[in-house]
């Protein structure tokens, strides 16, 4: 069942102009680095956002993350349920047809 945004205003973590943030993963420091952030937008569009943010604010810039940080940042966006169940289901089979 898809979300509404009355539902995602009342679990949402943090709130923007332009979202709700209902889960965030942060590669370091919360606010001063790269995260990864399940979101719903004000528009209505559940969605996944990797986000760079500096001294409290969004960049503008894609963020760039090496290997090692990039597994470490996954791995915390999954226990933090920045992904669903059937999400992560989904990353499993890809793996799987993919023989890894």
């Amino acid at each position: 069942m898809a979300l509404t945004e009355e539902q995602a205003k009342h679990i949402a973590i943090k709130e923007t102009d332009y979202c709700y943030v209902l889960a965030i993963a942060w590669e370091s420091n919360p606010n001063d680095s790269i995260c990864l952030e399940r979101i719903f937008t004000k528009g209505g569009c559940e969605e996944i956002r990797m986000a760079w943010w500096k001294d409290g604010k969004l960049t503008t810039r894609p963020p760039d993350i090496d290997v090692d940080a990039w597994v470490n940042l996954f791995s915390k966006a999954l226990s933090l349920k920045v992904f669903n169940d059937s999400e992560q289901l989904g990353m499993i089979k890809a793996l799987l047809k993919q023989g890894i």
